[in-house]
């Protein structure tokens, strides 16, 4: 509250109660009247007590006010608008909100005394102020050091996570600079807020300004051990994460280091190292590392009742279910998530949106797209702007960009990946993740040279020279980013030089790297399935295919296949191969759902061999005879002939005529 008031009890009672009884009985001729009586009077005081707890604080704040004659009024502070708004609404006939004043008002002078009496017979307990009041009371008596003192109570750095995001900012903006600049705790609150909205570069300005140039190096934080407290360094482990930060392995033993310097019950604070290393677990693909990382951080946060951080651990839980195409699984996390979430006692429209996310992707994975493109259309652009963990924003642009490519076209997703690159905590890796959604997209569209073009524009020693002549060094990569650029040009292979020989050989190296996912070893399972049939290795084919189906099956993810499901197709058009595959019924339930996907027009016949619709796609984004001749490494006799029976099945005589229909059909 702004205004100050008397103790609402001293030494188990109320202070100023005979007072307020003489006031009463005064006013009544020396007799309270018939209304206050039991046990109407107690039908109302339970009435007043199945109010919501902070509403409830407000009426009684306003019973213990003196309007000397007039109805009672307090100010309400920023972080109870929208108590004392619901509270106005619930009661009309007993109290007023002003919002231009942002006061709260008894209707009458009655009523107001009616209010004194009904709290009269109310346990003081059942009215204690809370937390954020007590603060603030402390801090208009001038009290900072009782108030700071109740702050680091009651989550200190963590505040926010306990009482929101406006009671923070109203408490952190009421201490005077010079009590925030002397105090190690508030530097560290007011970071986190801005990280909390989504500002990591505000956040990093307050860390530096107060403790030093030294705080952009996360690694020499963590070693100077002398300089920086442990909540400093903790806090600098934290922010890393949101600024999407790679941890080797070296300065990884060094955080763990650290984490032996808390006390085994310090729960909120073992419990957000853990939080944090969970993002690390997951920006390497460590699923399993992950797994029990969470189980350590949710034990803590449990104990230490912080709901709000227990539902980011089922969030992230939700995250590697999904990467491990566990799609059972992230719907029992993403059902713990929405419970974490319902037992926060503010308003957190940020975090609902995260949840919003989440039921849309596995919604998404279950075939019912609308969902997503819903939230895109309504909340991305809020869920954009806001508190941002990289492992999240991954998992929204993978999904996102995907049912914007395949609901809407290809130009608005490429449009929906560009705004990412503005945002302000991006990072290399940040921006690699999002070329290579680009690469997948443009890849599935068929846009093979567009595709890579942004290939070849990559930094990195994983090029397509270094893939031809690779074997077994893929089964030992390691960093994600590098998998994923192998795994682009491998399929740019596969597009263009399908019956090369060493092509089988690294797809089976691939197979065996242990640091590829449960989605990608699906894909993998599939492209090696393709090549064998091309080598006339049927029975390998119809294995890989099966062992394929049979694993979507048990997992329940589907999407991951959507951009090659044209090397489905050719598989199934070998009836040697359909007919074995097909023979289970859950196998066939598989092969529809993801056909389910695709748009109609994707899914009408298609007159065009596969290499005609090579050529023709090459042709489309402009290229010359000689051009495709070269990328498809054909002669341009052959490239001449495939455009004439191109153009004798389409029913056209023209390169350009022919380009339009196709696009017209859905072909390219």
């Amino acid at each position: 509250m702004e205004v100050s008031h008397r103790p609402l009890y001293r030494n188990g009672e109320y202070g100023g109660t005979e007072h307020l009884r003489q006031s009463l009985c005064t006013r009544y001729n020396g007799a309270i009247p018939l209304a206050m009586r039991q046990p109407l009077s107690n039908l109302v005081s339970d009435l007043i007590g199945l109010l919501p707890q902070d509403e409830r604080k407000l009426l009684h704040w306003l019973s213990v006010q003196d309007g000397d004659g007039d109805p009672p009024t307090v100010t309400v502070a920023s972080h109870q608008r929208g108590a004392a708004q619901r509270l106005a609404a619930r009661l009309p006939h007993v109290v007023s909100y002003r919002s231009e004043e942002r006061t709260l008002v008894v209707e009458t002078a009655d009523l107001a005394d009616a209010l004194k009496a009904i709290f009269l017979d109310r346990s003081p307990q059942a009215f204690e102020l809370d937390p954020v009041a007590r603060i603030i009371a402390a801090q208009e008596r001038e009290d900072h050091r009782e108030a700071l003192s109740l702050f680091e109570e009651n989550g200190g750095v963590y505040f926010i996570h306990f009482h929101g995001n406006d009671a923070c900012l109203d408490v952190l903006n009421r201490f005077p600079k010079k009590v925030v600049d002397a105090q190690e705790t508030l530097t560290l609150a007011l970071a986190m807020h801005a990280l909390k909205a989504g500002n990591v570069t505000r956040a990093r300005f307050l860390m530096v300004r107060r403790f030093g140039d030294e705080m952009h190096s996360l690694e020499a934080v963590i070693r100077n051990r002398e300089d920086y407290s442990l909540a400093v360094r903790q806090f600098r482990f934290l922010m890393a994460i949101y600024e999407d930060q790679a941890v080797s392995n070296d300065l990884r033993t060094l955080l763990f280091d650290m984490l032996a310097e808390l006390p085994v019950d310090d729960h909120l604070h073992r419990g957000s190292f853990y939080n944090a290393m969970l993002s690390v677990c997951l920006q390497r693909q460590e699923l399993n590392e992950a797994e029990e990382v969470a189980k350590r951080a949710h034990h803590h946060y449990q104990e230490a009742q912080a709901h709000l951080l227990l539902f980011y651990i089922e969030l992230h839980r939700v995250v590697f279910s999904l990467q491990r195409g566990m799609l059972g699984e992230a719907e029992r996390w993403v059902a713990q998530a929405r419970q974490a979430l319902d037992r926060v006692r503010f308003d957190a429209p940020a975090d609902r949106r995260l949840l919003d996310l989440l039921d849309g992707v596995v919604a998404y994975e279950k075939g019912e797209p609308e969902y997503l493109v819903r939230f895109i259309a309504k909340e991305f652009d809020k869920f954009a702007y806001g508190e941002i963990w990289p492992t999240v924003v991954e998992l929204a642009l993978v999904y996102c960009s995907q049912v914007v490519s395949r609901q809407v076209g290809l130009g608005a997703a490429i449009s929906f990946l560009d705004k990412w690159r503005v945002q302000e905590w991006r990072s290399r890796r940040f921006n690699l993740a999002i070329t290579m959604r680009e690469v997948d997209l443009l890849q599935s569209a068929n846009r093979w040279q567009a595709a890579a073009d942004r290939l070849m524009a990559v930094q990195s020693r994983i090029n397509l020279t270094w893939v031809e002549s690779a074997e077994d060094a893929l089964s030992r990569l390691v960093d994600p980013i590098e998998i994923e650029l192998a795994m682009a040009w491998l399929r740019h292979l596969i597009q263009h030089l399908p019956r090369r020989p060493l092509l089988r050989d690294q797809i089976d190296a691939l197979l065996r790297n242990e640091h590829i996912g449960g989605r990608d070893r699906g894909r993998l399972r599939l492209w090696a399935a393709y090549l064998a049939r091309l080598h006339r290795d049927v029975t390998r084919a119809r294995h890989l295919f099966s062992e394929l189906l049979d694993d979507v099956v048990r997992m329940g993810t589907t999407t991951h296949l959507l951009g090659d499901i044209g090397l489905m197709d050719a598989l199934l058009d070998d009836k040697r191969i359909a007919t074995h595959v097909l023979s289970s019924a859950d196998r066939r339930a598989a092969v529809r759902k993801l056909h389910g996907f695709s748009p109609k027009r994707e899914r009408d016949g298609m007159p065009l061999t596969a290499q005609e619709l090579r050529v023709l796609r090459l042709v489309a984004e402009g290229g010359t005879n000689k051009f495709v001749a070269r990328q498809l490494r054909l002669s341009e006799v052959t490239v001449k002939f495939h455009l004439t029976n191109i153009y004798r099945k389409m029913g056209c005589r023209k390169r350009a005529e022919a380009i339009s229909g196709a696009r017209s059909l859905g072909w390219i």
